[in-house]
């Protein structure tokens, strides 16, 4: 493959607008200077020129300095119910290509309530649900304690606290306004699961997405790259979507303020407190049924190049239902979910970084 220029967009936690009254963790979504400099260099060890600049408003002003053959997109942005399709919206209008999902996938997988209806009528299964905007609605009959309340739009553990889990209305109302208050934005409140808490990564595209090559051979596995230390890279096939092995999210040595929930801290502050067996140790049977269950989501939300789903499994039924998807996934190195299930499956951070953007350019007929 020829050498490329990738415009590296990210949005870094150090940039972020502060205001009066913020809470902690605000900004969680954010990347990392250490993160911003591992991508880079995983895309500088598949043989590309990367030019990294902060996504914001002003990216038109700044793309149009440099010839730019791609965008590897890592940006959440600020402010908004559609801010992880922003920055795509902006590359689309200039039309510039990038890596991940599209402006649509975006929006509606950020908005959790909405990504559940789209589920459901696919028949993906997910916990019951109902969408509190005031926090005075009526609580839905159907729904029964106890019950799980987060906001209906962030990700990385924002705004959940051992007081999500709530067993009596009181609770309940109490949460719903305090998530209500603090984020400005709708309350989700959804069926508790009690069980076993699992993630699954993709990489790739499903075949439909992947255009013919224009000289009518087939679509061929990403090409091995070479030269990079000290792991030798191993290949994934974005030209089909690989799901990585179940990675499971142990919590049993997590302290005990924490509810036994994967929180803002935990996922933040103690992220190397719980354990994460990959591949889970689960029957082959369940196995199946969520790597299925996370290609449909992936499909049905219309994916493209990567994505996490995170399941719960239902004590005694064995039962898995889809949590959320994530089409806009953490890529911490040795940190994120999707890195480390990436990396138990033999695809190492250099070559999940680079399977990304091969996979994007696969999808754009650009190799």
């Amino acid at each position: 493959m020829k050498k490329l220029n990738v415009a590296l967009l990210y949005n870094l936690k150090q940039n972020a607008p502060h205001h009066d009254g913020e809470l902690w963790d605000a900004w969680n979504e954010l990347d990392s200077e250490k993160t911003v400099a591992n991508v880079e260099r995983a895309l500088r060890a598949g043989g590309h020129e990367v030019l990294g600049m902060e996504g914001d408003v002003n990216l038109p002003q700044k793309l149009s300095r440099y010839k730019i053959d791609i965008a590897f997109n890592t940006c959440e942005m600020h402010y908004g119910a559609s801010r992880e399709a922003q920055i795509p919206a902006i590359l689309d209008a200039l039309r510039v290509p990038y890596t991940g999902s599209g402006v649509m996938t975006l929006s509606v997988a950020l908005d959790k309530p909405m990504a559940k209806r789209v589920m459901a009528f696919h028949g993906l299964p997910t916990p019951a649900f109902q969408s509190f905007v005031t926090g005075d609605e009526r609580l839905d009959p159907k729904l029964e304690f106890p019950l799980f309340v987060k906001p209906s739009r962030e990700g990385s553990g924002i705004g959940i606290t051992a007081k999500s889990v709530c067993r009596s209305p009181r609770e309940l109302r109490a949460q719903v306004k305090w998530c209500i208050d603090s984020y400005h934005q709708p309350a989700l409140v959804e069926e508790f699961i009690e069980g076993r808490e699992f993630t699954l990564g993709m990489l790739g595209n499903l075949p439909w997405t992947i255009p013919p090559r224009k000289d009518g051979k087939p679509i061929e596995p990403i090409a091995s790259l070479k030269n990079a230390k000290p792991k030798q890279i191993k290949t994934a096939t974005p030209a089909t979507l690989r799901i990585f092995p179940p990675l499971e999210i142990d919590l049993s040595p997590v302290p005990q303020e924490e509810g036994g929930l994967y929180t803002a801290v935990v996922k933040s502050k103690l992220y190397d407190v719980p354990k994460y067996p990959c591949p889970a140790p689960i029957s082959k049977k369940m196995w199946a049924r969520m790597e299925k269950l996370s290609m449909g989501a992936f499909a049905a939300l219309e994916c493209t190049d990567f994505a996490r789903v995170d399941f719960r499994v239902r004590d005694g039924t064995d039962e898995p239902l889809i949590l959320e998807i994530n089409p806009l996934a953490g890529l911490q190195e040795g940190i994120s979910d999707i890195v480390m299930a990436g990396d138990a499956d033999g695809i190492n951070y250099p070559a999940l970084i680079n399977g990304i953007l091969d996979a994007a350019l696969q999808r754009y007929g650009m190799i």
